[in-house]
């Protein structure tokens, strides 16, 4: 008899837009583009030198090395920004929702000037004289590596909806309409959470440590021939020289697109691996034996419910297997 006093506008307000589009893929899984293109960044720049090299040297300066390589956590910001930019557009723009996105964006552009403003201090003192002294320029450019290694280890294990505090989750009475239609997510007991973190440990451990043998390291070789070879003595009538000249760098180009393909298939490759493993540990301790055919477990399915549950020693009356 109440309901038609409560002041609905009060009591719940909108957090999302019900719609559907790529954007979405920025949103949702930004943690796994994070995981891939940053630590993707990070082993490609730490083995192409020859890429950023000044053109009068083979090699660049250690603050250079240091400091290219920890772009992985500019690029990892960059996705965080492009995600939260495009969460913008799923949300109304009311100061319940809009404020906790602001605040967001306003941290992740004080993190993109620590991972990337080095960079360029770096490039301008590279190479004068009173730099090559200095250690200045070798402790920022460790400092931002750093930094960088850490924000994106932040960026993939935190969800970004609670990096300043799940408001979901709090005590707060504001969201506790929220926490109980929208966000209620069943907890995992402890035993199984953990296997679910060792699991993913060991995939990404395998995987990162098997990417960078496999495809970064052995992808320098073919990085330092190709990084400065230009075709000469060509021509086309339409074009001139300027495409055939440029083949080498066009053709580096695809090869790193294709590493970073390989990467994401490597993470998929050790998923199986060890979701395998860890289904046979899971059937071992459950009492089943892996090697039982499918086909056995379905056909003695009828037979098991009616022992189990139609007729127990409790009923009164046993119902024969066949009506069953």
């Amino acid at each position: 008899m109440k309901l038609g006093k409560v002041e609905w506008q009060r009591t719940f307000f909108k957090t999302y837009f019900e719609k559907r589009s790529t954007a979405h893929l920025l949103v949702n899984f930004n943690r796994i583009w994070i995981l891939h293109i940053a630590l993707f960044y990070f082993y490609t720049a730490f083995n192409s030198p020859k890429v950023y090299a000044p053109h009068n040297k083979l090699l660049p300066s250690a603050p250079m090395t240091w400091s290219a390589t920890a772009l992985g956590g500019a690029v990892s910001t960059g996705i965080m920004i492009l995600a939260t930019l495009a969460e913008f557009s799923y949300i109304p723009t009311t100061w319940n929702n809009a404020s906790h996105l602001t605040t967001r964006l306003i941290f992740l552009l004080v993190i993109l000037a620590l991972t990337a403003g080095p960079t360029f201090y770096i490039a301008l003192v590279d190479g004068r004289t009173a730099s090559t002294n200095s250690q200045i320029p070798l402790i920022i450019g460790i400092v931002q590596f750093f930094v960088s290694v850490v924000a994106t280890l932040a960026f993939g294990i935190i969800p970004s909806g609670r990096m300043f505090g799940d408001r979901v989750a709090g005590k707060s009475r504001k969201y506790m309409a929220s926490q109980t239609f929208t966000a209620s997510y069943p907890s995992l007991p402890r035993s199984a959470r953990a296997a679910s973190i060792v699991m993913w440990l060991l995939i990404f451990g395998c995987k990162f440590t098997e990417s960078y043998f496999f495809l970064t390291s052995s992808f320098s070789s073919p990085i330092a021939v190709m990084a400065r070879t230009k075709v000469q003595g060509c021509n086309d009538k339409i074009f001139g020289n300027s495409l055939c000249t440029n083949q080498v760098p066009f053709a580096l180009t695809i090869m790193y697109v294709m590493d970073l393909i390989l990467f994401f298939l490597d993470t998929y490759l050790w998923y199986i691996i060890w979701v395998v493993i860890f289904s046979i540990g899971r059937s071992f301790s459950l009492g089943l034996s892996i090697w039982t055919p499918w086909k056995d477990i379905y056909t003695r399915l009828p037979k098991r419910v009616y022992a189990k549950l139609l007729a127990t020693a409790e009923m009164e009356v046993k119902y024969k297997p066949k009506v069953c």
